[in-house]
């Protein structure tokens, strides 16, 4: 999960480098998350695919898709410069380097290149507001998108005011105060939560996907309101 620096979050070099222990600590099941996004790109895709990581952040996708599969090329995307040398060095330790291009930008404010087998977008969304930003966003992985490609889609979902969303949202809260020994930067986060993530209902991500020309299909994973779901490129 990247946030934009518009949005209130500016990732210099110091969060940056910062970032992986403290999204782990955030997002519970972040691990799995991840985990489980990499093993359904190997049952999808085929031999040398192309893939595209929205909000590549600080390398955690691209160097677990890079490492799983050494024939898989991968670019990644991301507004923060600082985030994508973090990413940068992670893959020149490991080797990779070659097999990875990184963009600096937003992907619907920037000329993507077209053909990807798939595109992958964790935790990115859900900070758009739906008023147009979330449905450019989508039509821009979707361009990106050969025919039959694959997104990877994560977000919070579920409709804020409604009771079962505001019931996740506290038992989130809930599970944060006792996990973490820092209740100033807990009560930060959730402020900056509330201000600034837009999640959807479920039906309103469906509507969003179709009018991409994206077909929502399997969840394959969810911690409280979070969820990830695969969706295909129609033909």
């Amino acid at each position: 999960m990247n946030t934009p620096s518009e949005q209130g979050v500016r990732y210099d070099a110091r969060h940056a480098a910062a970032y992986d222990r403290k999204i782990r600590q955030l997002i519970p099941g972040y691990e799995a998350l991840h985990m489980l996004s990499t093993h359904v790109l190997a049952e999808q895709l085929p031999a040398k695919a192309h893939i595209l990581v929205s909000g590549s952040g600080s390398g955690e996708e691209v160097l677990r898709y890079a490492q799983m599969r050494a024939d898989w090329l991968i670019d990644g995307v991301d507004p923060s410069e600082e985030m994508h040398a973090v990413a940068l060095a992670k893959c020149r330790e490991a080797g990779i380097a070659q097999r990875i291009k990184l963009l600096q930008g937003r992907p619907d404010s920037m000329a993507l290149a077209e053909g990807y087998d798939a595109v992958t977008s964790l935790l990115v969304m859900h900070f758009l507001p739906d008023d147009g930003s979330k449905d450019r966003y989508l039509h821009a992985l979707a361009m990106a998108l050969r025919p039959g490609g694959v997104l990877l889609l994560a977000d919070w979902v579920g409709q804020r005011g409604e009771a079962e969303c505001e019931a996740m949202f506290r038992v989130w809260r809930r599970q944060q105060d006792a996990t973490r020994d820092r209740p100033d930067q807990v009560e930060l986060d959730f402020s900056h939560l509330d201000q600034h993530v837009y999640p959807v209902s479920a039906q309103r991500r469906a509507a969003l996907l179709a009018q991409a020309g994206l077909t929502a299909g399997a969840c394959y994973w969810q911690a409280l309101g979070l969820s990830a779901i695969v969706a295909y490129k129609r033909a």
